[in-house]
Formats: structure tokens, sequence, C-alpha cells
């Protein structure tokens, strides 16, 4: 009997495992899970009252996770999960952002004072696939069926008003982990997020990947930045260019870590982190192409709890120094000079009600500056001209010692001479090109990276000064102002050396053609105003043919 339930059990096993073997191949419909109803969407809008201050969690990504595991296996928790989808949105005077319960993720952030090219609202989170679930404040781990169970799942959403802000709290969990995230708005740019995972398993919060779309010129454009990572570390300032950076950036601690291009910033500010990380990946783009994204993600402590503040914004001067994050704003070498020039042309905005107008009043306030360097070097070039029989008398006369240092010498100090009674500086003409090369660069950086200048229109074809001149109308005129002013100006030196200036114009002009507007309008400002200061000059200086009126 013993011997006959022994056999039974197994033949039993044996048919058990043959069904469980041959089923899915014969019967392949019972294989599939019935898939679960699609959730109703649903929305609610409201207005966050009052200032605040905050921070952003990041998206999570393929890529790299912490290079560590889990912690023991935990004890089972009561699982919470929503029925359906629903977007919060949050609407205040400079932003409006909708946040998602499907991973707790913001899935769209929208500036309201900046536009793109086609008149729609700034969004500062990148399209991507819908089917994604990477969006802003996105979890990545290092067991990532955690990871991907935590960025699909609906969460329970609590919206309240605490002390005049908006404070979402969403909760969720598997019955193995239990995730929190909690953020507060108010009417700031910056705002405050929390991120809570129970028990703790190695985690992080991200944002990426990049920075917005771009649109199709910027993205064709070499002065654009297209998505860096940035962050500060003991009160330095380190960007990590897109292009070259690394798979993984970590450090134990930072002040902020984020992605930057040249008009906004979306940044973390941990309050409560075990580091950070800022991470390439290279995300499908157009033509089939792959194109290299930076993600920028704070881990979470032992306690598993990540904190602190976010700014996703633009990189307006006064923004950023309230928020300590004026170091983000790079305006180059010449970066005091570019600060001047932005206060100045922002005060002069207030009476033109057009930057390009005051970019034209600010270069006849820097002739006027510059007036009194610039009319000495028109009188030392008018007497270099002068000068020009006397040197050359000298140079012919030592023409054929020229390998004779001893008579190159002898010669040097007979010009020299002749330039102290002549009361020339052969240097002097130096100082007002050397003046202008900041100037001119500050104007460079100050248009390709202070959004006052993105998107300003000028009049007719110019409908922004931050963008090179569709047509090259500007660029033109530069070179033939160029041409004229050099037909104007006293030569010196020989016909090699005069042969040479007169390519610089085409030169210059093939290379300012791809520079936004308003550094043109500045150039060629300053040669119109030189071709009238030399008009004025060599007419005054027929009636005052002694050098020393005019000195």
């Amino acid at each position: 009997m013993e011997k006959r339930i022994f056999a039974a059990v197994l033949v039993s096993i044996g048919l058990l495992w043959l069904w469980a073997a041959v089923a899915p191949k014969l019967f392949p419909d019972l294989a599939k899970k019935p898939a679960p109803p699609k959730p109703a969407v649903t929305a609610t809008t409201t207005t966050a009252p009052a200032p605040a201050t905050t921070s952003s969690v990041g998206a999570a990504a393929p890529g790299r996770a912490p290079e560590s595991g889990h912690a023991d296996t935990p004890a089972p928790v009561t699982p919470v999960a929503a029925a359906a989808v629903t977007i919060t949105t949050i609407d205040t005077p400079n932003f409006t952002t909708r946040l998602s319960n499907r991973g707790a993720e913001i899935v769209s952030f929208q500036l309201k004072r900046y536009t793109a090219k086609d008149g729609s609202p700034v969004e500062l989170v990148k399209a991507r696939d819908p089917n994604r679930t990477d969006f802003p404040f996105a979890i990545e781990a290092a067991d990532t069926a955690f990871a991907q169970r935590a960025n699909s799942a609906l969460y329970e959403v609590t919206d309240r008003s605490d002390k005049g802000a908006r404070v979402l709290q969403y909760r969720w969990s598997d019955g193995r982990f239990s995730v929190t995230k909690t953020f507060r708005f108010t009417n700031e740019y910056l705002f405050d997020f929390e991120a809570i995972v129970t028990p703790h398993t190695p985690y992080r919060l991200a944002i990426g990947p990049g920075i917005r779309t771009l649109e199709k010129e910027e993205k064709d454009s070499q002065f654009i930045i297209t998505g860096n990572g940035v962050v500060q570390y003991n009160d330095d300032l380190k960007v990590i260019a897109r292009e070259k950076s690394d798979r993984v950036n970590i450090w134990p601690a930072v002040q902020f870590v984020g992605v930057e291009d040249n008009y906004f910033l979306t940044v973390l500010r941990p309050s409560k982190a075990g580091g950070a990380v800022i991470r390439a990946v290279e995300l499908p783009a157009e033509n089939n192409q792959n194109r290299r994204e930076l993600y920028a993600a704070l881990t979470a402590t032992p306690s598993g709890v990540v904190a602190g503040s976010a700014f996703f914004g633009p990189k307006e001067t006064y923004t950023l120094d309230k928020y300590d994050l004026e170091r983000t704003l790079q305006y180059g070498m010449f970066g005091v000079v570019a600060r001047v020039l932005l206060v100045a042309l922002t005060w002069i905005n207030k009476w033109t009600h057009n930057y390009g107008f005051a970019i034209i009043v600010l270069t006849f306030i820097i002739k006027v500056v510059l007036y009194p360097l610039q009319h000495k070097w028109i009188v030392s070039m008018k007497k270099m001209q002068k000068m020009q029989p006397k040197m050359e008398a000298i140079k012919a006369r030592y023409k054929k010692a020229k390998s004779d240092a001893e008579q190159r010498q002898k010669m040097n100090q007979e010009m020299m001479k002749l330039y102290q009674a002549e009361g020339v500086n052969p240097a002097g003409g130096c100082l007002p090109f050397a003046l202008q090369v900041p100037i001119l660069w500050g104007f460079y950086n100050l248009l390709t990276h202070a959004i006052e200048l993105r998107h300003a229109p000028f009049i007719l074809w110019i409908h922004d000064l931050s963008a090179k001149d569709p047509y090259y109308i500007t660029p033109l005129l530069m070179v033939v102002t160029m041409f004229i002013q050099q037909a104007m100006t006293p030569t010196t030196g020989d016909a090699m050396q005069r042969r040479m200036f007169m390519i610089m114009p085409i030169v210059l002009g093939w290379i300012f053609k791809e520079l936004p507007s308003g550094v043109v309008i500045y150039y060629l400002m300053q040669n119109a105003l030189t071709i009238l200061q030399q008009w004025i000059m060599n007419k005054w200086w027929k009636d005052h043919p002694d050098d020393k009126s005019v000195a």
C-alpha cells in the first residue's frame, strides 16, 4: 500500500512537471497574464500662494546605478498604491509645473516669462518617449527591479497647503519597500523636495537627461552650450562638458549639482545626501545617431533619505545671485566687463525699450569715453605718416647691413631718436585696440549667455540679437565700413604690411558672420563712429598743420 502511494506521488509530480513544460507551447494564450485595465487620467490644478525654497529630484535613466547591494531582506509592509493616474498642476507667476503620480515625477516645467521660437513657453523637461519613466525625480537603484517598480507605480497623493506653500506628498509601497516623496512649492523658482525609501536600499534621485529640448538653430550652433553638467563643491565650480564627460563623475559632498545650457539651469542643492553623481549616457537622437546626454543625481544617505531644494529656472543675474548660484553665470575671461555692460544696457533699455538701440547708445558712450585715446592714436598715425620718408631714409642707409647685429642696433637707436624728436610713441596705436578687445569679448559673452538679451528683437530682419544675422547683412556692412576706415586712416609700414591689413576686413567678416547680431551691430557702430571721427579729424588737420596744435 505504501509503495502504491509513493508511486502515485511520483507519477503526480511527473505529470505536473510535464504540464508545466508543455502547456505554454500548446496553449500560449494561457501563459499570458491578463493586461490590467488602463487607468483613467484625472487632473487637479491650483496656484501656489507664496514664495518659497525648494529642491528637485532627478529622473531615473538607463546607465549605472549605485555600486552596492541592498540591505537584508526587509520585513513585509502594507502595500500602498493609487487606482488611477493623477496629474497635479502647480501654477505660479514664474512657472507652471505638472507632476504625475506615476513614479511621483515632474513631467513638465514651463517658464512663463520665456518662450521658444514658436512662442510657446520654454519647457525645461526634455521631450522623450512617453513610455519612459526617467522624468525628473525618478529613482535609480542598484536593485533595478525595485527602481522599475518605483518609477512606474501609481502613488497615493496628498495635496495640502502649509504656511502659504503648496505641499504634495506621494506614497507607494509594494509590500517590501515603501517610498515617500514630498514637494513643497511657493512662488519662488526654488522648491523643496524630500525622498525616503524604507527599508534602506542604495538609490539616488536624478535630473536629466540634459536640459530642455533644443531648437534647430541651437543644435547647429557652435556657440550654444547644449547640456553641460555643473557641480559646486568647496566653493569651487566645475563644469562637465557634455561631449567629453566621463561615464560617471562622483563627489562625496557638493553644494549643488545639475545640468545647464547658455540660458537655463536645473540643479539640486542637498540638505541630506550621501554624495552626488553626474553621468553620461548615449540616447537615440535624430538621423538614427546617438547623442550623449548627462544626468545629475544625489545619492541617498545610509538612512534612505535624500532631501534639499531644487532650482529649475533662467540664468538671470538677479535670480542667481538671490539663490547663491551666481557662479553658474559664466561670462568668461572678461566677466567683470560683461556684467558692467549688462547693467548699462539694462539701464539704457528703460528709455529705448529696444536692446538694439540700447547697444547703439552704449557704443556711442564707449566711443566718447575712449575718444581721447583714439584721438591720440589718429594724431600718432598722422605723425608717423609724415615721418615715413625720414624712416625710409634711415632704413636705406642700413639696408646692406641686415645681417650685422651691431648695425641693426644702430639703426634702431636712430629710429628711436627720430621718434623722440617728433614726439611720437610707436606703441601708442596699440592701446585703443587693446581696450577694444575686452569690450568686444564682453559683448560676445553677454549676448551668448545673458538671458535678458535672449530673443531680444531689433528692427527689420533682426528678430534676435543673441542669434546670428540670418541674411548676413550686418557682417557685410561691417566689412564695408572697415575698408572705408582703412582708406581714410593714415598708412604706415611697408607695402607687404599694407596688403596684410587689406585682408583683415574679409577675415573678420568671415568670423563675425556666425556671431550674435548684437556683437556685429556693436562693431559696425564702432566703425561708423570711427569713420565720422576720422573724417572730422582729416578736415580739421588740414586747417591746423602744426603737429603741436593737435597733440
